[in-house]
């Protein structure tokens, strides 16, 4: 009996499938720092307004930690027998906790019970998220003529940030209809229920992509990596160190500037949740228009140049954010956080194909979830986290932008010492 070979959808469809799916499963990850200070008065409402948010943005790092660890199996399945296989099971681990999330009872009906769960669902997205971006940048690079390594690479990052835009803009929504009372009483669930449909479209889209053919090629000459993990480590740890280091600013900056800005605008700036939410689609949305023409960028002049301008535009950006942004001229905090999102697509667009062209196929995910995802986790996770923390402690309101910058200029050194990798053949 002939063999039915299942049907796959061609490069440019496969592309904008994935990328349909990274939107979908980025929706479901990013709600919760969205309503931290709406999860913060449910679910931790046993200690005053400072420790309840602290309390919800350490889980929110500590669920980052575990991203390391979901980032390590989705990439040495990714690396062993397919980058399909792995985003089919990151699909799989992100929807079901999200829905469970909007499901869940509170603190008030189960007392600490419901913050428990809260916590272990919440460990469970991140699972699932740490192994998402090392396979969608691979894939899409893979598949990229050898003049458009960026500017495919970029349409990973480009879903990511559409689909926390699409929470922002959820949210913002769903605030903006809602009194407080109704809000804090069932209306903050509908936006994880969502995730329900959210969830089947990913899955959908994720089963009728295609592999790459230098995936395919590695595995018929039988020269897939047994250990990518342990090779990456030994074999390419300058180049995970690069990474490690290079993702720092980029962390930090995405996570301060589009997620704690959110909380500390309605601290310290007196402003209310639906409108600072509602800024913040719109910059969001204006700032992820950019990727893919500063990806296209640096595939005409170079990773090196966007990577260094990115890091030397955001130790500026640091000295201005949360001063303007703890003021009352709404003109300066919308061009403020505008501006520091141009900085950090100048980087991103670039950097997406360099942590490609850093590693050889065989190990790739493995290179870029030792560097890119860990630096994402301990950096990015705990941005809010550390923010929250220094100004409770220093009192000074301008703390936060000062770690940026020094996060930034940790990075810039970083990028000052790579070699231009534009050129080079994926291998």
């Amino acid at each position: 009996m002939p063999v039915i070979k299942q049907t796959t959808l061609p490069h440019k469809k496969t592309i904008l499938a994935s990328t349909l799916a990274i939107i979908l499963e980025w929706y479901d990850f990013s709600l919760f720092g969205f309503y931290a200070i709406i999860l913060s008065k449910l679910f931790f409402p046993f200690a005053n307004e400072t420790t309840a948010i602290l309390s919800t943005f350490l889980l929110f790092a500590l669920s980052f930690l575990f991203r390391p660890l979901g980032s390590v199996i989705v990439a040495s399945i990714g690396d062993r027998i397919g980058r399909k296989n792995a985003f089919i099971m990151t699909v799989i681990l992100m929807t079901f906790p999200t829905v469970l999330i909007g499901l869940l009872p509170t603190y008030g009906s189960i007392g600490i019970t419901a913050t428990v769960f809260l916590i272990i669902l919440r460990i469970a997205q991140a699972l699932s998220v740490g192994g998402e971006r090392s396979a969608t940048i691979s894939l899409f690079t893979e598949l990229a003529p050898p003049n458009l390594k960026g500017l495919y690479g970029s349409m990973s990052l480009f879903g990511t940030t559409t689909g926390i835009l699409l929470a922002s803009a959820v949210c913002g929504l769903v605030s903006s209809l809602m009194s407080e009372g109704d809000l804090l009483s069932w209306g903050w669930r509908i936006p994880f229920l969502l995730g329900s449909i959210t969830g089947i479209a990913a899955l959908f889209l994720r089963k009728i992509v295609e592999e790459s053919e230098i995936f395919q090629n590695l595995i018929e000459s039988g020269k897939v990596s047994k250990s990518p993990i342990k090779e990456s480590l030994t074999k390419h740890w300058r180049s995970v160190l690069v990474v490690l280091s290079a993702t720092i600013m980029f962390a930090v900056s995405f996570y301060l500037i589009f997620v704690y800005i959110i909380t500390f605008s309605i601290r310290f700036g007196d402003m209310p949740l639906s409108q600072i939410l509602n800024i913040n689609t719109i910059n969001l949305g204006l700032t992820t228009l950019l990727i893919p023409f500063t990806a296209y960028l640096s595939d005409r002049v170079g990773r090196k140049p966007s990577l260094i301008i990115g890091c030397a535009g955001m130790i500026i950006i640091g000295f201005f954010l949360f001063s303007t942004f703890s003021g009352d001229n709404l003109t300066h905090k919308i061009i403020v956080q505008l501006a520091g999102g141009i900085f950090m697509v100048i980087f991103a667009g670039a950097f997406a194909p360099f942590m490609v062209e850093s590693f050889p196929t065989r190990v790739r995910m493995s290179g870029i979830s030792l560097g890119n995802v860990i630096g994402f986790s301990v950096f990015g996770g705990s941005a809010p986290l550390i923010a929250s923390f220094l100004i409770s402690n220093t009192g000074n309101i301008n703390a936060p932008g000062l770690y940026l910058s020094v996060c930034s200029v940790i990075s810039l050194i970083a990028v000052l010492t790579i070699r231009e990798t534009y050129k080079n053949k994926l291998t």
